[in-house]
């Protein structure tokens, strides 16, 4: 059952304040929105995501060219456990598409589960095709005629979204590469560490710079509400649930993916190597990801004692289960039922 909660604690009544657009009936799109989520697209992060991945995919590419050709699936098992990977991806996208419908109604937004589910899938689809994780403003675009609350409200949701798995991938990376792995990645733990040590403290400068600027904290305070919003321990707490149970899926998504090409791991390797990877994923990237992702799974997989012909198998197989099939589904929905290729343009700006 939709639950619908109004906060007044975070919005801040000042003339001065910079009061949040309401949303249009579902259905029609405010014309403000495009020009409003296009201000957000800044084309020097949209280059430099491209220039890191082209170096990566580069790197990766003359690589691979230099070791054995890959193993691609080869019995009724290994095809079952690729079979197995996409339905598990399908899964993880499913629990995620209940997390962010969970936060928006927290906001006391009313999306239907529809909307919620197809919108992060077509998300997906975006990120997979544009650069600097254009996907994020796709979503926001389109919800937030059919969430019945402002831009920045639906923005605040997508955060809290991160943090959520930011905070637990640092964990699970802390606990499983130098805890329970020993000398497996255990020198790229400081340097997570100290690069999460240094957004934190950022974070925290900034707050206090802002915190008593009335109209800065006007604005923000729909883009902060989703989040301030996980210190309620019931509320927290279940989407903390929800956050692990989405690791754990993606984990043997992993997993599965390496027993399609005859690299078994332990529940214990697959979480290391997706959160190795999706510590690589924050890099600024192009699309999909392409080459910091590859780059990460090819360092985890040796560190498990692959081989290189394993690690270049394993990242071609990889592409395959996380990529191809959200991405046919997610563009078949952006046609039939969300305006077409022309509504994702828009959403760019």
């Amino acid at each position: 059952m939709c639950r619908t909660k109004t906060r007044h604690h975070l919005r801040i009544a000042s003339p001065s304040s910079a009061p949040e657009q309401p949303a249009a009936p579902a259905g029609a799109e405010p014309a403000a929105a495009v020009p409003a989520v296009g201000r957000r697209r800044s084309p020097a992060a949209s280059w430099l995501g491209v220039g890191v991945s082209l170096l990566a995919v580069a790197g990766v590419v003359w690589w691979a060219s230099h070791q054995p050709s890959p193993r691609l699936p080869q019995n009724a098992g290994e095809w079952l456990a690729t079979l197995g990977a996409v339905l598990l991806y399908g899964l993880a996208t499913v629990v995620r598409g209940l997390r962010w419908q969970r936060l928006l109604e927290d906001e006391g937004a009313h999306p239907s589960r529809a909307d919620a589910q197809q919108l992060n899938v077509i998300g997906y689809m975006a990120n997979n095709l544009l650069p600097a994780r254009a996907g994020d403003a796709v979503r926001v675009f389109l919800m937030t005629p059919r969430a019945g609350v402002g831009m920045r409200t639906v923005v605040g949701t997508l955060l809290a979204e991160r943090l959520l798995d930011v905070g637990l991938l640092v964990v699970i990376f802390v606990v499983v590469g130098y805890g329970l792995l020993g000398e497996i990645g255990g020198d790229k733990v400081e340097i997570v560490l100290l690069a999460a040590a240094g957004l934190a403290a950022a974070a925290a400068v900034a707050y206090l710079l802002v915190r008593r600027n009335e109209r800065i904290m006007g604005f923000i305070a729909p883009i902060a509400s989703a989040t301030l919003g996980l210190r309620r321990a019931h509320h927290g707490l279940r989407l903390l649930a929800i956050t692990m149970l989405i690791w754990t899926i993606e984990a043997a998504v992993w997993m599965s993916t390496g027993a399609a090409v005859g690299f078994g791991m332990t529940p214990i390797e697959g979480l290391y190597i997706v959160a190795l990877a999706s510590v690589f994923a924050m890099i600024p990237s192009g699309p999909a990801y392409a080459g910091t992702q590859d780059a990460a799974a090819i360092i985890g997989i040796k560190a498990l004692g692959g081989t290189s012909a394993q690690a270049v198998a394993y990242i071609v197989m990889l592409r395959f289960v996380i990529v191809l099939p959200i991405t046919l589904v997610g563009l078949v929905l952006l046609m039939t039922r969300y305006g077409g290729l022309g509504r994702l343009s828009a959403a760019r700006g």
